[in-house]
């Protein structure tokens, strides 16, 4: 049961914050708008920035928060960069049969590059998001609610631009941030979470990809099984993910997943749910947080995420160039892993040591 004393420290004010200035990266959601009134009732200057990336537009909450609040709000258009940096590549990566992450690449050039820019430019000490995770001692770390903790999309971040960052919800479960936030009367103490894409309609990502494409992400090809045989036909390649197995328009006496997505062949390959379980994977455009070099990743025993909800895996690191690692998984095996999305190295105290792109 929610007990408010739990968090009376917490919602302290300190005389001390007095001449600290933090921007709050405000999105109209419960987590931000309980992140800006935290940070006001422990005593520092708050002023709140909202993004504009794409056609939604900015959340009317936002500033209605700020205005409970009595701070200032500013409002960031980002959709050129957001498109060039966020779209483009999203687009890409499924034309290219890879399956995209977007959100780490927001993050490390949209909210944790140029609204960061725009925050110390508009005389903030600190930019505060609603993210849950951790910082410590300038290290990105998990946060306390594990089922909602977002380090992992984090991990492409500029560890340069993690010393002005501040998580004020990392060692709050989600449950509790929206009873604080009734507590302290924030407007959308109840209001739903987003969703996923914030730039894709829910539902609609097929529909999505085909207008922005002219229809070409469209092209039919084979769907094969691992002998060459053909099982029937599909729609596009971008519209399957690895591990699938129903909608796919084909029958089988016994369950059959989709393995890979072949751009050269432009065909699915399919086989049994024990294939896809894989040992290792190579993975590219390396972002270092906890060390300097990767050389320094080469021969390292950590842990390892190849999705946000993914347990943490025991690996082995092998460096192959300078911005090329192979991930080694010691032990179980891995099921379904990804080309396009993210893979996560962690240490014991699962502070991140580093990320990159599977390749």
């Amino acid at each position: 049961m929610f007990d408010i004393n739990n968090f009376k420290e917490l919602l302290e004010y300190k005389k001390e914050n007095e001449n600290i200035t933090i921007a709050v990266a405000m999105s109209g959601g419960v987590d931000s708008s309980v992140t800006a009134y935290i940070l006001k009732k422990q005593g520092y200057k708050v002023f709140g920035i909202t993004m504009i990336t794409c056609e939604a537009g900015v959340d009317a909450d936002a500033k209605k928060v700020c205005d409970d609040l009595q701070i200032e709000h500013y409002v960031l258009d980002l959709t050129k960069s957001f498109g060039d940096k966020v779209i483009n590549y999203f687009i890409s990566e499924y034309e290219h049969g890879r399956t995209p992450n977007p959100c780490m690449l927001c993050n490390r050039h949209i909210k944790m590059g140029a609204l960061i820019d725009f925050a110390l430019e508009k005389g903030a000490d600190f930019i505060a998001t609603g993210h849950y995770s951790n910082i410590e001692n300038g290290v990105l770390k998990v946060g306390h609610d594990l089922s909602k903790d977002q380090a992992y999309f984090l991990s492409q971040v500029n560890k340069e631009k993690l010393k002005y960052v501040i998580f004020p919800l990392g060692e709050i479960e989600k449950t509790d941030v929206r009873e604080i936030g009734k507590y302290l009367g924030v407007r959308v103490y109840a209001k739903k979470d987003s969703q996923e894409i914030c730039f894709v309609e829910d539902g609609k990502l097929k529909e999505f990809l085909i207008e922005k494409t002219n229809g070409k992400i469209a092209k039919e090809g084979n769907i094969v099984d691992t002998d060459g045989k053909i099982l029937g036909k599909h729609q596009g390649l971008a519209f399957y993910t690895i591990g699938q197995r129903k909608g796919l328009g084909i029958s089988s006496e016994k369950p059959i997943y989709v393995l890979e997505l072949d751009e050269k062949t432009n065909s699915i390959i399919m086989g049994s749910n024990e294939e896809l379980f894989k040992d290792s994977l190579l993975a590219n455009d390396i972002n270092l947080l906890k060390v300097s070099s990767i050389n320094e990743l080469d021969g390292m025993e950590c842990f390892a995420k190849t999705r946000s909800r993914d347990k943490f895996h025991p690996c082995k690191i092998s460096v192959l160039s300078e911005n090329e690692m192979k991930v080694s998984f010691i032990g179980d095996k891995v099921r379904a892993i990804t080309p396009g999305q993210g893979v996560v190295l962690y240490d014991s105290n699962y502070e991140v040591i580093a990320s990159g792109f599977i390749k």
